[in-house]
């Protein structure tokens, strides 16, 4: 049993050494939430591009921690399709950055949304192999759930001003979890590599 748990973690330690990439991720998220609260009627304007962009680093950075990490942290699988729905969403976003007022919430509710269930699972992960913070990490996903809920139960009534709200909170609670997540990561991989 020693010996199939010390394999895992040499395994598992391919997941966590781009933990860098999420620290970068999530600064960008909160410096884009900042400035969407700083420039509000400019950003609900350019939001389109800028959920693009941001949407294209984050679906890249999941692929790249997804393709090197085995089925040993945060269910490859739908980390895998978040982040080619991301691409996706992102390239679209770029190439159409003036959304309509309706699209927009709805396409940032969905995004949160399943970024959400991500989070509270990689805290579940974090509680297999013993981590502090996985409470706080599920915490912070259920938040972010109940924020993409509240954008997605009346989009069509949201104004311009609650859409430049929930999507400046949006980026910031969302920027502020994965800078935390990528800290988590460093230290399983700090931990892995003390061990190994």
């Amino acid at each position: 049993m020693r010996n199939h748990f010390d394999n895992l973690t040499v395994k598992a330690s391919r997941a966590v050494r781009h933990w860098w990439l999420h620290m970068l991720c999530g600064i960008l998220c909160v410096a884009a939430g900042i400035a969407v609260f700083i420039f509000p009627m400019e950003s609900y304007m350019t939001m389109g591009l800028l959920f693009g962009i941001l949407m294209l680093l984050v679906g890249t950075t999941q692929l790249v921690v997804a393709s090197s990490s085995g089925n040993y942290l945060t269910m490859r699988g739908y980390v895998i399709v978040g982040g080619i729905l991301d691409v996706i969403l992102g390239v679209f976003l770029c190439v159409n950055p003036y959304v309509s007022m309706v699209l927009m919430p709805v396409l940032l509710g969905i995004w949160m949304l399943y970024h959400s269930f991500i989070i509270m699972a990689f805290g579940g992960d974090l509680e297999t192999f013993r981590i502090d913070g996985s409470g706080w990490t599920v915490a912070g996903g259920a938040l972010l759930m109940l924020l993409s809920i509240f954008v997605l139960v009346n989009p069509m009534s949201a104004g311009v001003a609650t859409v430049v709200v929930l999507a400046g909170v949006g980026l910031i609670l969302f920027g502020m979890l994965l800078c935390a997540l990528s800290f988590k990561l460093k230290n399983i991989h700090r931990a892995i590599d003390d061990d190994i």
